[in-house]
């Protein structure tokens, strides 16, 4: 329950969704725990999970027009990309599935990249706080195997009829 913002861990980036959202911009957010931008959509919901700490002053309070939500962002993040990627298969016969995926996906080595990248930044980790490449507490293994696994699926579907 820290205010990142008032300790300059964050940048306040919500006085940009908020001036774009003003000017008629749809705003769609990725979320996992209730504090992230776009989260207030399930406000509500938040202050009603006994699972939530804190959830009152927590819980993000900008609604997204659009919300995923995730067990952790960056899971949500794989997940809608690979869903561009198999839209966009249906939509262009010029590329394969597995070439959309690959366009629209991060392979592990880059995911592994931008998150050294991340730390050696000054990012922390959501869960832990620890500037470590760890993803909300977890070891990054982790996050990778959900990439994997989300991969391997949308390739599943260059194999149907």
């Amino acid at each position: 329950a820290i205010d990142m913002t008032a300790k300059q861990l964050i940048a306040p980036i919500h006085t940009l969704v908020e001036l774009a959202m003003s000017h008629g911009t749809p705003f769609l957010a990725i979320g996992d725990g209730g504090n992230e931008l776009g989260m207030g959509k399930v406000y509500a919901a938040i202050l009603a999970n006994p699972q939530i700490q804190k959830g009152e002053t927590i819980g993000a309070v900008l609604a997204a027009d659009h919300l995923v939500a995730a067990s952790v962002s960056n899971w949500g993040g794989y997940a809608l990309a690979a869903g561009a990627a198999l839209v966009r298969a249906t939509e262009d016969n010029t590329k394969t599935v597995q070439e959309w995926v690959e366009a629209c996906l991060p392979t592990e080595a880059e995911e592994m990249a931008l998150l050294a990248k991340c730390v050696a930044a000054g990012c922390r980790d959501g869960v832990s706080g620890l500037m470590e490449s760890t993803v909300d507490g977890m070891p990054l293994e982790r996050s990778l195997e959900c990439l994997r696994n989300i991969r391997q699926t949308c390739l599943s579907f260059s194999l149907l009829p």
